[in-house]
């Protein structure tokens, strides 16, 4: 008997022996509908995939064959929030070149990035870098709106790091699209800025006219009061507060002292034992160093005192700083060991050999 016999009388079987057979049959009928759609939907999702993956990697080597001078920056939306992405893109396109001293970039879009900090989104990330030579790779995670609701991820190789070396940081920044504001997206432009420019926490490292204008830029950032945590605004204040120090003592513009003053006062007083103590000591080594140049100004004795008060705790701080007291062992090692290659010397030259 052939398979389509077989088939006619197994359905004659049920139809005549099992009560319910049709709708067993529409279920089954059914059932087999569903499977089929469901392997269609996982195989478009595995095309929209590839597709994707290719597009991405076209974009990259476009990117790196346009040889375009400056930055390279690649930035992918969050998966399900691609207004968070256009966003960050549009802070970074606008305020980027103000405090990177107007230095060129371009923005390469991604994308979507999933993953978030799970090694194979960041082996994914890095070998997407080096494919496009880019300088940065940015992707973001949406986990709601509080405080912490949009993470923004990166790997930087500033500093003259490859692409494997990049360092990874990630910013916290709220979730909510309300806070979404002009000084929330200075405030990300300004702390990206860092990641490729790491020497903008080192005032000396720049002209003092160039730093003047870090300074006023940042007084305005943090003027705006942006919805970000109280660590991140405790870093730009730390870098205001370099920048205004510097700009007072070289170029004797004093106009940004008495809110380095503050907030420093203000840093030290909030400290608690368990506090960074690297950040107290910058915070004392700046006060000390602001109220000398006020005293300069205006002569005050008590102002004097605090100026010697903080810069003598900075002082004892750093005595007893590990990589200090490691500084000064290899200082005292390396000094006895060239005494010694003296005095064989000396001896040589008076006794021979």
């Amino acid at each position: 008997m052939s398979i389509s016999g077989w088939a006619k009388t197994a359905e004659t079987w049920l139809m005549t022996h099992v009560p319910g057979a049709d709708w067993l049959m529409l279920f089954g009928a059914a059932m087999v509908v569903l499977t089929g759609l469901a392997l269609l939907i996982w195989l478009l999702r595995l095309v929209i995939r590839a597709v994707g993956s290719l597009a991405n990697e076209g974009k990259a080597r476009g990117a790196r064959r346009r040889n375009a001078p400056g930055f390279r920056i690649l930035i992918s939306s969050p998966p399900k929030d691609r207004a968070a992405g256009k966003w960050l893109e549009s802070a970074l396109s606008q305020y980027l070149p103000i405090f990177s001293f107007g230095a060129p970039f371009s923005l390469v879009p991604m994308g979507t990035m999933k993953g978030g900090l799970e090694s194979r989104a960041i082996v994914r990330a890095r070998k997407r870098m080096a494919t496009a030579d880019a300088d940065m790779f940015l992707w973001a995670s949406r986990t709601g709106n509080g405080e912490r609701g949009l993470e923004l991820h990166g790997l930087s190789r500033g500093g003259g790091l490859t692409a494997s070396e990049a360092r990874l940081f990630t910013l916290a920044l709220p979730g909510s699209r309300k806070v979404r504001t002009d000084d929330l997206a200075r405030a990300v432009a300004y702390l990206v800025t860092k990641q490729l420019q790491p020497a903008l926490s080192d005032p000396q490292a720049f002209r003092a006219e160039k730093i003047r204008l870090l300074a006023n830029d940042l007084d305005s950032l943090l003027a705006g009061d942006p919805a970000i945590s109280q660590a991140l605004r405790a870093e730009i204040e730390a870098d205001f507060c370099a920048s205004g120090v510097r700009v007072a003592e070289e170029l004797g513009d004093v106009s940004a002292l008495d809110k380095v003053i503050v907030m420093r006062r203000k840093h030290l007083e909030a400290a608690s034992e368990a506090a960074d103590t690297g950040r107290v000591l910058q915070a004392r080594l700046e006060l000390g160093r602001a109220l000398i140049v006020r005293a300069e100004k205006q002569f005050d004795q008590n102002v004097v005192r605090e100026a010697i008060t903080q810069l003598s705790q900075a002082v004892e701080g750093l005595r007893a700083d590990p990589m200090i007291l490691r500084a000064q062992s290899a200082s005292d090692a390396l000094f006895k060991a060239q005494s010694m290659i003296e005095s064989r010397k000396r001896f040589s030259l008076n006794f021979g050999s």
